[in-house]
């Protein structure tokens, strides 16, 4: 089995759902470094990651997190799957995949050029950047796994105002087919 990592999106492990993987054997890293967050709304939830984490501090988190444990899979949301995008462009001997849900700071990292496989599931829409414009820019650089849901940002969440059951099931069964391919 591979050696997988989770990126939560900035709500943390309080919110990630343990039922996602088919299998036990993985790691979770959050923006707290482990503590036990609870949040009102999204806007609580952004102000305490910005004040306590932000996007460099998270992305230095997972790169040690990656080299230390010889991690070969990162799958990232929202927030998690923008450091697993960068992490892509990164020495991480070890890394194999990435797979990244709704990254909407992909926007300010398009210089990236992934050294590892990538796979992006970008929400149906963003409100800070149109969807189809990156996905188009990206595939112009040879990224190929690259799919707009038919779902909103979030839509994997269950605490999220946009979870959806049906996307869930369906990127759950993805994410397994995909891991499976990996240990075939």
């Amino acid at each position: 089995m591979a050696k997988v990592l989770i990126l939560t999106d900035i709500f943390g492990k309080s919110y990630f759902s343990k039922n996602l993987l088919a299998f036990d054997e993985y790691f979770v890293l959050d923006p707290y470094a482990d503590e036990f967050v609870l949040f009102e709304d999204e806007k609580e939830a952004y102000n305490k990651y910005i004040r306590l984490s932000g996007h460099d501090k998270y992305l230095q988190r997972a790169q040690e997190f990656c080299l230390k444990e010889k991690i070969e899979v990162i799958i990232g949301f929202s927030a998690g799957g923008s450091i697993a995008w960068r992490l892509s462009d990164l020495n991480i001997p070890s890394l194999k995949k990435v797979i990244s849900f709704y990254p909407s700071q992909i926007r300010n990292h398009l210089d990236i050029s992934p050294k590892v496989e990538v796979n992006i599931i970008f929400a149906k829409k963003e409100h800070s950047f149109d969807t189809q414009e990156i996905v188009n820019f990206l595939k112009k650089k040879g990224i190929e796994e690259l799919e707009i849901s038919d779902f909103d940002h979030g839509f994997m969440n269950k605490n999220s105002k946009n979870f959806n059951q049906k996307a869930f099931e369906k990127y759950k069964d993805y994410l397994k087919g995909k891991l499976q391919s990996l240990t075939l």
